[in-house]
């Protein structure tokens, strides 16, 4: 029986995104050996063809710590958790979770206090590099090694997740950000579909086109969410933003050209209206009071729920009108924590859930995984004859050679990101121009990176 209990103190995120069946979704330092369980030196010789006996394997009923957030909320979990134990009988899950807001902090407090975790799921890539830099989850190379597990079907994210030139986490789900759009509105306007090669002045003349109305009743041409990524991803996607970069002027026509749309073309809703309501981007697209937004490709799990409207994907725009050759977005890493009591089970949890098997599960509710496959792309493209009004080429923007991921692997990273997203709130509020944001943003983000 599958054992769940929650971080002293903590309730479970309160929202779920939806369901199909069995999907719900809802800084430089020297890195420390471990101090618990086996030493990384022992565990990876096992690896690498060591002593490789686990109790596991001796038929001794073992059970592995899991900590992710909202487990409660998200069926997949528990789908492929239970997958996973039906082919290990011996080998329990205890899911241990937070809600998401919070767990990006307490996970860094938990494992700084030794917490015995043997599996850890992180957010993104600055919580993972902040583990990293504190010696708080294992090198996974010689596991990786052993297994003959092919990094192609990982998109290259595997050696975007390295730090020092060694790999802490397996991609469990990875992103691709796009231009989610209504096809109804668009139909109602006798306009176009937008498609993929869009520049940025293309983008903002089609959103002011598609602005209409007054008030409660208005439809925004576009909804420009609150965070950071909503802007600089334009630019991320092509790689011509780095962003631990020197310079983060690449930015300015980017922020030129959203400012504009909010503060003159009025085709998008004003951001400090937007933090200060805390209005949530889905209910915008959902309601219909936006024709274009962009995000990332959870949103499709969350539109097979709850759109009733016909609606299509196509490639970010940027500044030179480059197409759909580039993935970028976030990843969700797997790693097995430096404390762990069970490290070669951990890895078998970690193979299975990042492995086809897994990845399937996620494909079927319409989350990307971390692992590619033809098998992956069929479930895709299936979607549309599950609902009506689904894309029907969506495999188009899930299997691409190069993902690009949103913020690279380093120690400071979790801090640089912090600043970065202060001297943005600044700029989107008109409280200091894009210029002079952007300038004070490299200065304050090559500090803390010691560049």
């Amino acid at each position: 029986m599958k054992k769940r209990r929650m971080w002293a103190g903590l309730m479970a995120g309160a929202m779920a995104v939806g369901s199909l069946a069995g999907c719900g979704g809802g800084g430089a330092s020297t890195t420390a050996a471990p101090t618990t369980a086996a030493s990384q030196t022992e565990t990876t010789a096992a690896a690498a063809g060591g002593d490789t006996t686990t109790a596991a394997a001796s038929g001794e009923q073992v059970t592995i710590k899991v900590s992710l957030w909202d487990y409660s909320n998200t069926d997949y979990y528990k789908t492929i958790f239970s997958a996973f134990e039906a082919k290990y009988p011996n080998i329990k899950v205890e899911a241990v979770e937070a809600s998401s807001a919070e767990y990006d902090d307490l996970i860094q407090v938990k494992m700084a206090s030794k917490e015995d975790f043997d599996v850890v799921f992180t957010k993104g890539t600055p919580a993972l590099s902040a583990l990293v830099a504190k010696g708080h989850v294992l090198e996974l190379d010689d596991y990786i090694a052993q297994s003959g597990i092919d990094e192609a079907v990982y998109s290259g994210l595997t050696q975007q997740m390295q730090l020092n030139g060694k790999t802490y986490a397996v991609p469990f789900r990875k992103d691709n950000n796009l231009l989610f759009y209504n096809k109804d509105l668009f139909d109602a306007a006798g306009v176009a579909y937008p498609e993929d090669g869009m520049t940025m002045d293309e983008f903002r003349e089609m959103a002011k086109t598609l602005t209409s109305g007054e008030g409660s009743s208005k439809v925004y041409g576009a909804h420009i969410h609150t965070w950071a990524s909503n802007v600089n991803q334009y630019a991320r996607r092509t790689e011509e933003y780095d962003p631990w970069g020197n310079d983060k002027s690449v930015l300015l026509p980017y922020y030129e050209t959203i400012l504009a749309m909010q503060n003159e073309d009025k085709s998008v809703m004003d951001y400090g209206s937007l933090k200060s309501s805390s209005t949530h981007y889905s209910g915008v697209f959902y309601n219909q009071q936006a024709a274009m937004m962009q995000m990332g490709t959870w949103f499709i799990n969350m539109m097979l729920e709850n759109a009733d409207f016909n609606w299509g994907v196509c490639s970010l725009p940027n500044m030179t009108g480059e197409g759909n050759t580039k993935a970028v977005g976030g990843v969700t890493p797997v790693s097995i924590g430096a404390y762990a009591k069970h490290p070669e089970e951990a890895w078998k949890f970690i193979e299975y859930v990042c492995g086809e098997e897994g990845a399937l599960v996620l494909a079927d509710c319409g989350i990307v995984p971390g692992y590619t496959s033809d098998k992956v792309n069929e479930i895709f493209d299936a979607l549309a004859d599950k609902k009506p009004g689904i894309p029907e080429n969506l495999s188009k923007y899930i299997d691409i050679d190069t993902y690009v991921i949103e913020q690279p692997m380093h120690p400071q990273g979790r801090e640089a990101d912090k600043i970065i997203t202060e001297e943005h709130d600044l700029i989107m509020t008109n409280s200091i121009s894009a210029a002079d944001g952007l300038q004070e943003m490299t200065e304050r983000v090559n500090e803390v990176l010691g560049q």
